[in-house]
């Protein structure tokens, strides 16, 4: 009977049972972390293509949508100058495949020298981190939408 006693009561093995049942909740939580936060990053980093894009909105562009006459940085016209300043922006992130995004929208709201510029881009993140794409992603992407502004102050051009 002292032997059955002593098996009842022995505390070792207590640590590797307490680390396989805990090891996997802990794991998934920080997988999960580490995919929210390069969710959080490919907003970031849509979000400054934004920013950067309405602000060649605002330096290209009239609020009549033609190009303002000496805008000496327009190549291929006003829009391709827009998207290639979101295209620049976003060029650190363009072999990884986890970040795709729309071409910028370009509103001009009220007068030359007083109205707004907004842009409005949407971005989608492809999650590639395993078990936690499935639980923090549910369909393999997410897809966001963002919006910057800027005050238009554009100047007035004379011939």
């Amino acid at each position: 009977m002292a032997k059955r006693e002593s098996i009842i009561r022995a505390r070792r093995g207590a640590v590797l049972a307490e680390f396989a049942i805990a090891f996997m909740p802990i794991c998934t939580m920080f997988l999960c972390v580490c995919q929210l936060s390069r969710y959080s990053i490919a907003r970031l980093a849509v979000l400054h293509a934004a920013q950067v894009s309405v602000r060649a909105c605002a330096v290209i562009k009239d609020p009549d949508g033609k190009s303002m006459p000496g805008a000496d940085v327009q190549l291929d016209g006003p829009e391709s100058d827009i998207e290639r300043a979101a295209g620049l922006a976003m060029k650190p992130f363009e072999g990884s495949g986890e970040i795709t995004h729309s071409a910028p929208k370009c509103e001009h709201e009220g007068e030359a020298n007083g109205g707004t510029d907004t842009v409005e881009m949407t971005g989608t993140y492809t999650c590639k981190i395993p078990v936690a794409k499935g639980i923090v992603c549910l369909g393999g992407a997410k897809t966001f939408t963002v919006h910057a502004q800027f005050p238009h102050q554009g100047a007035e051009y004379k011939l």
